[in-house]
């Protein structure tokens, strides 16, 4: 009877401490989250891993295009700061859903790493911006991540090279003015053309969701008359040999640059859109003939154009106003409409509008007024345009305007 009792406890301790070993077995299997792109070799011998691996955010996944467009402009320096985040939280709390940053600015700094091709040296390239990160951080906010790339203004290679330089009547190298230092490349130069076009491409291939070119026109300042470009040379000798040969306009060469950076953005799904110089919304022929911005060649290859409709930057009289700098609202609703009224009909129209007080009482009832125009004038959307990139305020008006509205 006593070994009966004995076996019966020794099988119930023998059970109990099973079980105890199972659940400290439970107890050490790990749930671990691990990254694929950052799993190391784990060594633990006594636990069990459970490893489950989070799929990589697929940053080449587009955000929504077609909703009303309400867009900051971001430089690639602010990127680089804490405050960079600060900025994005308080632009989604008002409700911005655009994001438009700097990848190669005015000066020919191009802010990615990427291998010196045609006229770029080391000189141009300033890797400071992670393309991928930006993309990710805009889309956590439900933003589109648009690229700003800069096309034919560029200081720094217009100053290195004069090559890639408009010429003089005289045969020298022209430049806009003779006080200041050259910053104009040849829009039509063909080595000019095709770096820009290998920059597009390596953005494209990033994951943005837009690329947005800005200064995709000829110069305007200074004699403009007396500067010679690569496509008048090459026309001339050609209606040399051929009478019936039709010269170019800078309108043409424009429109075709235009036309091969779309073909790329097409091949990666990305969006392209181009700035339009503000009295090109009027598309006087002048105008025309100076910029090469033609309107209704240009938007047959674009998704949508940004008029840069500041009210600033018009002459005090200019459409017999008494005050135009300071009536934001005839200026961006005439602009917008205009714009509207030349573009392709597939083509959108968001203007940049002013966020800044250069030359202006700027208030909310000067924000107010803008975004009420952008909307009269049934426009898709508009981009606050403030070089300092300070928008703290803005944003609040523009929180308060929505709530009357």
């Amino acid at each position: 009877m006593k070994i009966r009792y004995f076996l019966f406890f020794l099988l119930v301790i023998i059970i109990s401490c099973t079980e105890k070993k199972e659940n400290e077995i439970q107890n050490n299997i790990e749930l671990k989250i691990i990254k694929a792109d950052t799993l190391e070799k784990i060594i633990q011998p006594e636990k069990q891993i459970i490893i489950i691996e989070q799929p990589k955010q697929d940053i080449t996944k587009k955000m929504e295009y077609k909703k009303f467009t309400k867009g900051i402009y971001l430089t690639a320096y602010t990127i680089n700061t804490p405050k960079y985040y600060t900025i994005l939280d308080s632009a989604e709390a008002a409700g911005i859903n655009t994001l438009i940053f700097d990848l190669k600015n005015m000066n020919g700094h191009i802010f990615l790493r990427m291998q010196k091709t045609g006229f770029l040296t080391s000189e141009n390239i300033k890797p400071i911006v992670d393309i991928e990160e930006v993309v990710k951080t805009a889309h956590e906010r439900n933003m589109r991540a648009v690229a700003r790339v800069v096309m034919f203004h560029d200081q720094l290679t217009a100053q290195r090279d004069s090559t890639l330089r408009p010429e003089n009547i005289d045969g020298e190298v022209w430049k806009e003015s003779k006080r200041k230092k050259a910053s104009w490349l040849d829009s039509s130069n063909l080595q000019v053309q095709n770096t820009l076009l290998d920059i597009i491409e390596v953005i494209a291939k990033k994951g943005v969701d837009e690329i947005q070119m800005d200064y995709v026109r000829f110069p305007t300042q200074g004699k403009i008359s007396e500067a010679v470009f690569a496509f008048q040379k090459e026309d001339s000798l050609k209606a040399k040999t051929d009478s019936t040969y039709i010269f170019r306009q800078k309108s043409d060469i424009i429109m075709n640059f235009v036309s091969r950076a779309k073909m790329i953005c097409d091949k990666y799904n990305v969006t392209l859109t181009a700035d339009v110089f503000a009295i090109v919304s009027w598309q006087r022929f002048a105008d025309i003939n100076a910029t090469g911005q033609d309107i209704e060649k240009m938007t047959k290859h674009l998704n949508a154009i940004h008029p840069m409709i500041y009210s600033s930057h018009f002459a005090k009289d200019f459409g017999y106003r008494e005050n135009l700098h300071n009536e934001p609202y005839f200026i961006v609703y005439k602009g917008s409409v205009l714009s509207k009224k030349y573009a392709d009909s597939n083509c959108r129209i968001i203007p940049y509008i002013q966020s800044n007080s250069w030359k202006v009482n700027y208030g909310y009832d000067y924000i107010a007024g803008q975004i009420q125009a952008v909307i009269d004038s049934d426009s898709d959307g508009y981009i606050l345009w403030n070089a300092s990139n300070r928008y703290y305020q803005t944003f609040r008006w523009i929180k308060d305007f929505d709530n009357l509205n």
